[in-house]
């Protein structure tokens, strides 16, 4: 008697730890789906910021503009050329000003003739020139440089985030099309249980024979959208391949761990500056930088400068020509000095230049008041949605729960000859349909969680809720 009772104490404890251990291990097993779809999509995320070439592109385009930085800032570096020449002309020459533009100077006294004979003649110098001070026109150029760089990285981060709105975008279409390709296997196979049934059933005379070509055109048709469904998941998949840069980062991992949790709406607010409000002020950084720069251009500019050079000439003092002497220095000189410029009539010259760039900034500023209504429009139909997805998806259950059941009784009623294959065929067309729908309604939330982070300007909102 204790040892019947012991072994079914032991049998019983058994069962438990067994069951126990089930469970745990399925628990392990879903764990492991939920964080190798994560990890997946992070490597597809990283994958696509490393490789795409439109991100690539802006990414050098900001390294462009750093170097751009670099060259005005080298602005305060003085000017120094070095020049030699020789050369072979006529040295005719007379006294007077004459306006140097489109002409050709001549150095030396006046010629008391026309001569056309030609003598050589060189020179060598070293010239400088330099500008200490130049009033703030040199720090607004480098304050434009930079902010010209802002926006590039403004540019920049925009793109890498709309990049990644795109590929989680992908992601989800595809587990979504993965998921129903499931769907449609286990259609299939209802499908193909019921022919083979009502074939039997046929063969026995139970049933006519219409019943049995019924659900083999049911089959048939059953297999034709399952084709369908893996052309739309193979489609999905080339996308994901083009968004990353055209290598997928191993084999996806068409995890089902979507389909088997829903997000929630976060209840905290999000005071992420939108990528798309980053860009769009620096633009108007940029204009208001770029009108101080006009301005400031009307600025003194001082210079200084020095010289030092050789002059050889085939031509005396006298007059007398002696071609060998041009080919060597005969007179060295040098000079140094500093030069105060201002462009006294420029500001009635750029005043509509001046004019055009403050409606630039006008346009700019209302550019962003646009940007901003637009997101925050945005922002709160996308709100709305996902509450509503959300209920849609935990409703969906319900219906499918209601079609299973309908499907077993009509199935039973259908063994025992009270239906039609009518009834059969519409029972398993509406528990299909809820299969589907619950995948969709899923991801629908999944989706509409991932429309708020990308009006939010945060993808984080939707990262740390997804595999989690």
């Amino acid at each position: 008697m204790y040892s019947k009772t012991y072994s079914k104490f032991y049998q019983a404890k058994t069962s438990k730890i067994i069951l126990l251990m089930l469970a745990i291990g399925l628990f392990c097993l879903q764990l492991h789906a939920q964080q190798s779809g994560s990890i997946y999509l992070d490597s597809l995320l990283s994958t696509a910021a490393r490789n795409y070439p439109l991100i690539k592109a802006k990414r050098l385009q900001t390294q462009g503009l750093q170097y751009a930085v670099k060259l005005q800032q080298n602005g305060i570096i003085p000017s120094i050329n070095a020049s030699y020449q020789v050369d072979y002309a006529t040295y005719n020459n007379i006294t007077g000003m004459i306006y140097p533009q489109y002409i050709t100077p001549i150095s030396g006294p006046p010629s008391k003739s026309n001569d056309y004979k030609g003598t050589p003649g060189s020179a060598a110098a070293l010239n400088l020139q330099w500008e200490p001070f130049t009033f703030g026109q040199r720090g607004a150029t480098v304050e434009l440089a930079r902010g010209k760089l802002k926006n590039g990285q403004a540019d920049e981060t925009l793109t890498i985030f709309q990049h990644k709105i795109f590929v989680i975008n992908a992601w989800l279409n595809y587990l979504l099309t993965a998921d129903l390709v499931k769907v449609y296997q286990s259609n299939i196979s209802r499908d193909a249980y019921h022919l083979k049934q009502s074939q039997a059933v046929v063969s026995s005379g139970l049933r006519p024979g219409t019943d049995s070509s019924t659900f083999h055109a049911e089959l048939a048709k059953a297999q034709i959208q399952l084709i369908a469904f893996e052309r739309r998941r193979d489609s999905c998949l080339i996308v994901l391949k083009e968004l990353t840069g055209g290598n997928l980062p191993g084999t996806p991992v068409a995890d089902s761990a979507m389909f088997k949790s829903l997000p929630v709406v976060p209840l905290n607010a999000d005071d992420t500056e939108h990528p798309e409000l980053s860009l769009q002020k620096t633009n108007v950084l940029t204009n208001e930088l770029t009108l101080k720069t006009y301005k400031r251009s009307l600025l003194p500019k001082l210079t200084i400068w020095s010289v030092g050079y050789g002059r050889g000439s085939g031509v005396a003092a006298d007059g007398a020509v002696n071609n060998g002497d041009g080919w060597r220095f005969e007179r060295y000189n040098y000079g140094i000095g500093a030069q105060l410029s201002f462009p006294i009539m420029e500001v009635f010259r750029q005043k509509p230049l001046f004019k055009q760039q403050q409606l630039n900034i006008e346009t700019s500023r209302e550019q962003l008041k646009q940007t901003e209504l637009h997101l925050n429009t945005e922002r709160e139909i996308a709100d709305s949605a996902l509450t509503k997805a959300i209920q849609s998806a935990r409703l969906a259950p319900e219906a499918l729960k209601a079609a299973q059941y309908a499907y077993q009784a009509i199935h039973s009623r259908y063994q025992s000859g009270l239906i039609s294959y009518y009834d059969v065929i519409q029972s398993l067309q509406l528990l299909y349909q809820s299969e589907a729908s619950v995948k969709i309604a899923y991801w629908g939330a999944w989706k509409s969680l991932l429309t708020k982070a990308a009006y939010q300007g945060n993808i984080d909102i939707f990262l740390n809720q997804y595999g989690k």
